[in-house]
Parts: structure tokens; sequence; C-alpha cells
């Protein structure tokens, strides 16, 4: 309990934490229910709502080949991103590896750190990879499973899974979800390197993030929506 606790060597260690958990874990799994009971209100409701109107054109039309161009660039990113991932969990699994070496030798003073500090900073810093990768992993899979089966016969994949619009359209908007937890995981390890060397930079950055996922990015539709058609 005591090397769990090491972290929280101030106030603003506790509240930066704190801001943290109500912004990452907590926040994105509450936005997913805000955003399925009221889709209009959220941008990733709209956003799915777009897709699927997407993905009912397409039907329509049969062009098989602009929806494997059209996901072709976030299967790159995505793939971008999950080597990143791992590479920063390698760095991250090896930094708590080295680290009973690493504390019998002297660092500089931001680093003056409790070992059990700095070991559960490290750990957090893990599991936020690890998510990361995880999410991104996931993605993959869900864009590669679109583009196989998207040319598949509508009336076969409606007698398996029922509406061929809505089966595609969760597919790919599950891709796009995972894709973006993946994101999000990774601005999660920014607050907690931060903390690394200063507890109020963590709560800055916490309050940072906070504010422009529920400010310009999560919420965003209802900004637009209440534009005239003049953008004005």
């Amino acid at each position: 309990m005591q090397q769990w606790l090491a972290p929280f060597q101030s106030a603003w260690d506790l509240a930066g934490f704190a801001l943290f958990v109500l912004v990452f874990p907590v926040y994105h799994a509450v936005y997913p229910w805000v955003a399925a009971r009221r889709p209009e209100r959220t941008a990733r409701g709209v956003i799915d709502a777009l897709r699927r109107s997407w993905i009912e054109r397409l039907l329509v039309s049969g062009d098989v080949t602009t929806a494997a161009q059209l996901t072709r660039n976030l299967t790159m990113v995505n793939s971008i991103l999950v080597s990143s991932a791992l590479l920063l969990l390698g760095l991250s699994g090896n930094l708590l590896v080295q680290l009973p070496r690493l504390e019998g030798t002297p660092h500089p003073t931001s680093w003056d750190l409790h070992p059990d500090a700095l070991r559960v900073k490290i750990y957090l810093l893990v599991v936020v990879f690890a998510a990361a990768f995880s999410f991104f992993m996931t993605s993959l899979r869900h864009l590669g499973h679109f583009v196989m089966i998207i040319g598949a016969d509508p009336a076969l994949v409606e007698s398996h899974y029922g509406s061929p619009a809505d089966y595609f359209a969760e597919l790919i908007n599950r891709a796009s979800h995972r894709y973006t937890l993946g994101v999000r995981s990774f601005y999660a390890s920014l607050p907690l390197l931060a903390w690394l060397f200063d507890a109020r930079l963590f709560f800055v950055l916490n309050a940072f993030w906070a504010f422009k996922f529920i400010r310009f990015q999560d919420f965003a539709a209802r900004r637009v929506r209440a534009r005239d058609p003049a953008g004005t």
C-alpha cells in the first residue's frame, strides 16, 4: 500500500491524479453512453450517422474499390501508431527493469523522486501504452474485416447478421472508435510524462485535455448545427 501511495507527495499530486482518472478512464467510459442516448448532441453520434449514410450509398452503388481506398489512410495511420505504441511500451518496460540499477545513480534535481513514486508512474505509462497498442490493433482488425467483406452479397450478409447497412456501419464505426481511444491513450501519456518532473504541470495538462475534449471535440456537433447556413 505504501508503494502505491508514494506518488502522492503533495496536494498537487493527489489533485492531478484525481483529474487524470476523471478525464481519461472515467470520461471515456461515460461518453459512449451519452453518445448512444443523445447522438445529436455529440460529435461521435453525428459522425456515426454520417458513416452509416455513406455505407447505405455504398451498398446501392456497389463501389467496393472506393470503400477500400477511403479506409486505406486510416489503416496506414493505425499501422504506424500500433508500431509506435509497441516501441514505447517496450521502452517503458525496459525502464522498469533497469530502475533498480538507476536508483543507485545520481539524478538531476527534477528526477529526485522517491523510488516507489517513480516506479508507480512508469507502471502507469506502461498501462497507457499497452492500452494504446490494444486499441490500435483492434481498430486494424475491424478495418481489415470491413475491407474483406464489404463486397459480399448484401442478401447473404442479411441472412447472417441482419441489415447490411447496420452491420457494415457498426464495423467501420467500431474501428474509428478504437482508433480514437488509441490516440487518446497517447494523449494520456503526456500528463504522465509531465508528472515525472512537475506535479503542477501534471494537473494543468489534465485540465487542458478535459477542456479540449468537452469544449472543442466531443460536443462540437451542437455548435456546428447552431450556425446558420452562411456559416456566421
